[in-house]
């Protein structure tokens, strides 16, 4: 039998939280999931304090959630997270890594560095990365 793809997520907040990205992600990890996907969303550490707790949430059972250090102070708390888990996901074995939202996606280079193939969502008005505003970046 083919090996499913092994699939790290990072840029939500926490999947217990019921904000738009997050209700993306939760619902593409049940769906992945459910497939046979091995899938590891990373997660700020929030209400969880910052150690990394490998946990599966009641709701999304085939989901492995890893809670990743998060520095609580205004500005800091989406940038630290977002670099600790780029950075588990580039050491990590995962085949493909997903990232959500435009300020997670600063370090999309990261696991691409390590060979990892990296996907970016942007939630939300796409027009900031329309041809007319990137140039050839967005080609």
């Amino acid at each position: 039998m083919k090996e499913m793809l092994r699939i790290a997520m990072f840029g939500q907040k926490n999947l217990s939280r019921e904000g738009g990205v997050e209700l993306v992600v939760k619902e593409l990890c049940s769906r992945l999931a459910d497939k046979g996907y091995q899938i590891t969303c990373y997660n700020r550490s929030s209400n969880k304090g910052n150690n990394i707790d490998f946990s599966e949430s009641d709701n999304l059972p085939n989901v492995r959630q890893v809670y990743v250090p998060t520095i609580e102070k205004k500005g800091l708390a989406a940038v630290t997270a977002s670099a600790f888990a780029a950075l588990y996901s580039a050491l990590g074995r995962y085949d493909v890594v997903h990232i959500h939202a435009e300020g997670p996606a600063f370090f999309a280079w990261l696991p691409k560095l390590f060979g990892k193939r990296v996907i970016v969502t942007i939630h939300g008005d796409a027009q900031i990365i329309s041809r007319k505003n990137m140039g050839q970046m967005a080609a």
